[in-house]
């Protein structure tokens, strides 16, 4: 083997090497952002799962539908706290999945219906902070999070889980 020969063989391995090093980036790449969406939705989950969360959810639900801004603004302390830790919540799950950090489809699974009905109950309450403040940004989020978990359930199949996976085995 020539010298030539050897620099041409040692050249082809580099190559190979460095083709070989952009795939394993690539995969690891692929890897880490399928780990931090995974994470993002753990933790959505857990914050779920805290009492106050659970209780202001509860309490909005519970809020008779059709309420206007003022009836809503006129609330106890205790339903306009609701509202807000709700909206604050929920404002940060819309930011989310609009960067792509959480997928909708797991906040669908985990909370989509709920989103929507609260949404529903508060909208009125919102629109009337938004005049306020002078600011169309409060709520902004929870409201595009709204609409899209709206347009979400007519396109995508959504049977509870129960009859969804029936036939799966653990």
């Amino acid at each position: 083997m020539t010298l030539a020969d050897a620099a041409n063989v040692a050249e082809l391995v580099g190559g190979i090497v460095v083709v070989g090093g952009l795939a394993f980036a690539i995969v690891q790449l692929a890897q880490l952002r399928r780990q931090r969406r995974e994470m993002a939705a753990i933790e959505l989950s857990r914050s779920f799962s805290n009492p106050a969360f659970a209780r202001a959810l509860q309490h909005v639900i519970e809020l008779q539908p059709g309420m206007t801004g003022d009836e809503l603004q006129r609330l106890d302390d205790e339903s306009r706290d609701a509202m807000m830790l709700l909206s604050l919540t929920f404002e940060s799950v819309g930011i989310m999945v609009h960067r792509r950090i959480v997928d909708i489809d797991i906040v669908w699974e985990l909370m989509g219906g709920v989103v929507i009905t609260a949404w529903e109950r508060i909208r009125p309450w919102a629109i009337d902070q938004r005049d306020r403040s002078g600011s169309g940004k409060f709520d902004e989020w929870l409201e595009w999070l709204a609409a899209e978990l709206v347009e979400y359930e007519k396109t995508y199949r959504h049977d509870p889980a129960d009859r969804l996976h029936e036939k799966r085995q653990p």
